[in-house]
């Protein structure tokens, strides 16, 4: 048990240096556009993709990192089982559910107009 503490303890150390890590390269790569805004545009970029895919590179080796990546493949073998609709079928889909709504709003358009018309009869009536 005294080891299983031992190893967490250090887990956690080496998850905040990791951590500090990217944190401090994150803010370098900001200071560093901001501060040398006289340096080639081509050049700033260069310095910044590369200063950001150490950062990813290094968020990949966190165990937070592992949990994304680990989460975006099993998301990708998901997407592939799913039975997409063919292209006659969502154009019918789309059909239906366009036509359903013209007339359901027609009817709303008609019932509208039945209401005004009554209710201004029957304030014109002045019982």
């Amino acid at each position: 048990m005294h080891a299983n503490r031992h190893s967490k303890k250090n887990f956690t150390n080496t998850s905040i240096l990791k951590w500090s890590f990217i944190f401090i390269i994150l803010f370098t790569t900001i200071m560093y556009d901001c501060y040398y805004t006289k340096i080639i545009f081509s050049f700033r970029i260069l310095a910044t993709i590369i200063l950001i895919f150490s950062i990813l590179f290094s968020f990949l080796y966190t165990e937070k990192g592992k949990k994304i990546v680990l989460l975006i493949i099993e998301s990708k073998n998901e997407i592939k089982k799913i039975i997409w609709p063919s292209k006659t079928e969502t154009l019918y889909t789309t059909l239906i559910v366009s036509i359903a709504t013209m007339i359901i709003s027609l009817l709303i358009w008609g019932l509208d107009n039945i209401l005004f018309h009554l209710v201004s009869f029957i304030t014109n009536l002045r019982l």
